[in-house]
């Protein structure tokens, strides 16, 4: 084994424990996950007060996942863009498909 190979697995290592343990990083609907934690937890786990909450996380979960399956497709990396690119990317994305829609 060469001393770069080492080096890729340590970077490899280093960016699988960065990931798991940021999850903001992985997860582009983390905040929406918090506020929808933190209502139940406000609202004693009163599901029907949260309804709005639970609405919205799933509207970005599956935003999220088109937006992923789309940069797959094309073969954009990263596949989930970081956090300070995710806003112009998602702007970018919902004005797409509002011209397809235009011309259908």
């Amino acid at each position: 084994m060469s001393v770069s190979d080492t080096r890729n697995k340590k970077q490899v290592s280093t960016l699988k424990e960065k990931l798991t343990q940021d999850q903001e990083l992985i997860n582009p609907c983390f905040q929406e996950y918090n506020i929808s934690a933190k209502c139940l937890e406000r609202n004693r786990y009163d599901y029907d007060k949260c309804s709005l909450q639970f609405e919205n996380y799933r509207c970005c979960k599956k935003l999220w996942g088109k937006i992923i399956h789309s940069r797959r497709m094309e073969n954009i990396k990263p596949y989930i863009p970081l956090p300070e690119e995710r806003e112009k990317i998602k702007q970018e994305y919902i004005k797409s498909k509002q011209k397809k829609k235009m011309y259908f």
